[in-house]
């Protein structure tokens, strides 16, 4: 029976609109719009109603034509999605959460496949196995008591790497990794090392505060902070 229900309110939903077409400044982008998921249809309100970082928003507006963005932690792909609309950024976004990836890569096709995106961990070292546990926003009273937890394997990618073999090198990098951001950094020295790259923006976990001087050891200085309950937001520029 219950088979039966959900095949009928599913092919309902179907005759709902699914895409929502969305404008920042100059960077403009369409999305899907899935009902079954309130965190990206909060966080797509957001964006609208201009609650989202705006500091960064604003940030990723200014980046300059011919620029090339490497985003780590694309999430559902609204930065690149957005920030790909001026046609002369070359765009690259990385993640390994199997529901976000999910929603990226549908949103980069919705907006005609205008960047790359590569799911994979992005770390110290590239070709390793890594075990991540994720939350698959999905409630089964039997398996959890709120959204079932699960575990899969992945494997890793340093920036250095993907750079090195795809020849190019970022001018802008954006890393928003819940705390792995410390392993994105020390696999990207070269691009740090590099004068093509001149901005970066990092949410630093609390607990990881020690990779702002990393960071500044190459050369940057903060641009500007934004104090958060559990980090920071950071625009690093050299």
């Amino acid at each position: 029976m219950i088979t039966r229900l959900y095949h009928l309110v599913a092919r309902l939903l179907r005759l709902l609109p699914k895409t929502k077409h969305i404008t920042f400044g100059q960077m403009s982008a369409t999305f899907f719009v899935p009902v079954y998921n309130h965190y990206i249809c909060q966080d797509l309100g957001d964006i609208i109603a201009r609650r989202r970082e705006p500091k960064l928003y604003q940030w990723l507006n200014s980046i300059d034509d011919h620029s090339i963005y490497f985003d780590v932690g694309t999430s559902y792909g609204q930065e690149c999605c957005l920030v790909s609309s001026n046609k002369t950024i070359q765009v690259f976004g990385f993640d390994c959460g199997l529901f976000q990836s999910h929603f990226c890569a549908l949103n980069r096709r919705l907006n005609n496949n205008r960047f790359t995106f590569t799911f994979a961990a992005i770390a110290e070292k590239s070709r390793q196995m890594l075990s991540l546990a994720s939350n698959s926003d999905t409630h089964i009273a039997k398996l959890h008591k709120k959204n079932v937890p699960y575990e899969y394997q992945v494997t890793t990618l340093c920036l250095d790497d993907f750079s090195k073999s795809n020849k190019i090198m970022p001018t802008h990098l954006k890393i928003d990794v819940d705390g792995a951001e410390g392993g994105v950094l020390r696999g990207a020295q070269n691009i740090l090392a590099s004068n093509a790259l001149r901005e970066i923006f990092i949410e630093v976990d609390r607990t990881n505060d020690e990779i702002i001087d990393f960071v500044c050891s190459f050369g940057f200085k903060i641009s500007w902070k934004i104090e958060k309950e559990l980090n920071l937001d950071i625009l690093f520029t050299k």
